[in-house]
């Protein structure tokens, strides 16, 4: 019951000033028209909405939490239950980019008759996309008390989601680095979403894991 309710208004608060609603209609507008405008292949197409849907994810989910730090605070006292506010939180990034990843992939004219291919191609847009309210999550106290703190981990953390793949002084450690680069790496030297499965699972682990991280870091002290 409880989850229920919290779960409401966090999916009400996603939606309620259209910025989430706004993004992925542009990302969409770009995936039906990107062939024709830019001239690029379906490969390079389904990269850069990769890219799009980790940023969509990672920018609704921090507006989300700036939203219920503004709304929130009496229902919460209501509520009053951590876990069943954190499971609230993990559901609604779940059903976000679920929501997400199947329209983008849908409206992106990529989609093929071999459902395997297909699935493969949604289930990795659901992934980058949960990787980034992951991120949103962990850092969701620039909305609270650290505010440069929470920024300063948005960023870091983008970067190294980026560019993990991409430099090689970070090649030695980029198995604890999010793995989107490595999505995008894989994509463009093996041009054939089916290999991309692994490091879909990869990267789905990876969210899971800051959000369990996130639990414990923001579990109340009386709670301990």
């Amino acid at each position: 019951m409880k989850v229920r309710i919290l779960l409401k208004s966090y999916l009400q608060l996603i939606f309620q000033d259209f910025w989430y609603l706004t993004m992925l209609f542009a990302i969409i507008v770009f995936g039906l028209t990107a062939d024709h405008l830019l001239d690029i292949d379906p490969i390079k197409k389904y990269s850069l909405l990769l890219i799009g849907s980790f940023f969509l994810s990672l920018f609704a989910t921090m507006n989300l939490y700036h939203n219920d730090s503004h709304q929130n605070k009496y229902l919460k006292q209501k509520v009053a239950s951590y876990w069943a506010d954190t499971l609230s939180q993990f559901l609604v990034a779940l059903i976000i980019n679920i929501f997400s990843g199947i329209l983008i992939f849908i409206f992106s004219l990529i989609l093929n008759r071999n459902v395997l291919l297909d699935t493969v191609g949604i289930l990795t847009l659901i992934a980058v996309g949960f990787l980034g309210s992951s991120i949103a999550t962990l850092f969701k106290t620039q909305w609270n008390r650290h505010t440069s703190l929470g920024q300063v981990g948005v960023l870091v953390f983008v970067y190294l989601a980026l560019s993990g793949s991409v430099i090689d002084l970070l090649s030695y450690v980029e198995w604890v680095l999010p793995p989107l680069s490595k999505i995008i790496v894989t994509l463009q030297s093996k041009p054939s979403i089916p290999q991309l499965l692994p490091i879909t699972g990869q990267t789905f682990l990876y969210g899971l894991v800051l959000f369990a991280i996130s639990s414990l870091i923001y579990l109340p002290k009386k709670m301990h």
